[in-house]
């Protein structure tokens, strides 16, 4: 029981790392960054958005399937890309906080920022559900922390 609660942990984190990763792609696209990377590049509702958002769910769905059927070294694996994810998060944060001090109005960059927090906090929390050991995923009753 305790180790499918902790899977079922990994699976829901992983899948709201998914969608806060597609929607920083939505966000980006429709804010001034968009204009950055050249014609026709992520600009929303072009096939360059569509193939980006399908190439980052396959990133992360062939992952966690094979995690769900317990692949073994899957945790590692999805521990590795969840860093890249991190790192792509504070590399985007820091880009768009550059990009604002020049010439892009920062108000419509507030909600690619909040969307790369919480990603980022998601995908630092996946860590702490991912490798915690089973005495710490126990579920412990309220009375038993209570001394008598």
């Amino acid at each position: 029981m305790i180790e499918k609660s902790s899977k079922n942990g990994v699976i829901i984190t992983t899948i709201l790392s998914a969608v806060l990763y597609c929607l920083l792609i939505v966000f980006t696209s429709l804010s001034p960054l968009s204009d950055t990377g050249g014609e026709h590049a992520n600009e929303f509702g072009t096939a360059g958005i569509w193939s980006a958002i399908g190439m980052i769910l396959a990133f992360y769905l062939v992952p966690l399937l094979l995690y769900i059927i317990n692949v073994k070294g899957m945790t590692i694996v999805m521990a590795i890309l969840c860093s890249m994810g991190i790192l792509t998060h504070i590399v985007v944060i820091a880009s768009v906080l550059l990009m604002s001090l020049g010439t892009s109005p920062f108000p419509y960059l507030i909600e690619i920022i909040a969307t790369c927090i919480l990603s980022f906090m998601v995908n630092f929390m996946w860590f702490f559900i991912a490798f915690r050991t089973p005495k710490e995923a126990a579920e412990v009753p309220f009375d038993s922390q209570i001394e008598r």
